[in-house]
């Protein structure tokens, strides 16, 4: 990479890092919208007529947090590309038992009761309000857009560039027109007709059996420097023939995992985040360490879990190889601790590798 390429990255990285971050200071907790209970567990977001918040009533870092980070920043090594070995294409369906596959970043190919349902699907080149402006993806899709099979259902878990991606969305809806599912207010920036939105523990059917609940996540949401909190963010839990599959979209630590791991049983299968975690000081009330996600593993019960959210878009100090690396080392300090049974089953998955697990 020249100097005026690398120029240009380091300037569409800090606006995009800007746009995001720079009006997220911290906020408190807010009753819920309808008068919930606080003590009900299970109650709606909070919102306060205006912004949401999370169940702890943390948010992330303010602007001084921020500007200490761009100045102080150490960027871990990252290579300019990485491509990905040559994989089989999708099957068509799946009636037995549920099929994942790892596409890139948070979007995976999830095949279940017959339907297809696509996690945060994002097939551009940049993560960023414009093409030319924003992160630039170091690795393609594990699966080429056009090798696709039939989309019933799309979940988006927020709107940050990186998990909600319009042009993506748009091909799909050409394509496809499948409804998509995400959290309250989300909609409005969604290019289709079939959207779907959800508060904490709302639920809809997808049919063949299919139960999707919307749940929290301890997050933020922001397009620009002035909608922060606007707009709701989470994960989801899909109740299928196979048992419960949980998909945690972006989060950090809190308390919601006990929460959903109380409400649905022990996952079959967990797809949680491991990467953009350093420095700690500056990420870790928005997002998992790779520890913390086998911890969040362990809390679920979860069968199988797979780490996402790594290895993709260089969000932040973690190196590209950090997530794997940090995960094997937490899974081999818990083993060597005496931790076994449920939650310790947890993978690196391979791009465009499909990870089958038979039903519970």
């Amino acid at each position: 990479m020249g100097r005026e390429e690398r120029l240009r990255a380091r300037l569409a990285f800090t606006i995009l890092a800007v746009a995001l971050l720079a009006s997220a200071c911290a906020v408190g907790e807010t009753p819920a919208a309808d008068g919930a209970p606080v003590s009900d567990p299970y109650r709606p977001a909070p919102f306060d007529g205006s912004r949401f918040s999370n169940l702890s009533g943390t948010q992330p870092r303010g602007l001084g947090s921020l500007l200490r980070w761009m100045v102080t920043r150490q960027r871990a090594p990252w290579p300019d590309a990485v491509e990905n070995e040559p994989a089989p294409k999708p099957v068509e369906r799946v009636e037995a038992g549920v099929r994942v596959t790892f596409v890139g970043h948070a979007t995976l190919l999830i095949q279940v009761d017959g339907l297809n349902i696509l996690t945060d699907p994002h097939w551009s080149d940049t993560a960023g309000p414009v093409s030319w402006l924003g992160v630039k993806r170091v690795r393609p899709p594990a699966i080429p857009f056009d090798d696709l099979p039939p989309i019933d259902a799309v979940l988006v878990s927020h709107n940050h560039y990186d998990h909600l991606d319009r042009p993506t969305l748009e091909r799909l809806a050409a394509r496809f027109d499948p409804p998509v599912y995400t959290g309250l207010k989300v909609g409005e920036i969604v290019p289709s007709a079939r959207v779907t939105e959800l508060d904490w523990w709302q639920s809809r059917p997808l049919g063949h059996g299919v139960r999707l609940t919307y749940v929290p996540a301890e997050h933020f949401s922001a397009r620009g420097p002035f909608d922060r909190n606007r707009t709701l963010w989470g994960g989801f839990v899909l109740e299928t023939s196979a048992g419960p599959i949980y998909f945690a979209g972006d989060t950090g630590a809190g308390g919601h995992f006990a929460l959903i791991r109380q409400r649905f049983g022990p996952m079959t299968l967990a797809m949680i985040p491991i990467g953009a975690y350093q420095p700690r000081w500056f990420m870790s009330p928005v997002h998992l360490d790779p520890a913390e996600a086998l911890e969040a593993s362990r809390v679920l019960e979860a069968g199988v879990s797979l780490g996402i959210h790594f290895g993709t878009f260089r969000l932040a100090e973690d190196g590209f190889d950090a997530p794997p690396r940090d995960l094997a080392e937490a899974l081999a300090a818990a083993r060597a601790a005496g931790a076994e049974g449920r939650g310790m089953d947890f993978r690196v998955p391979e791009h465009g590798r499909a990870v089958e697990i038979s039903a519970q």
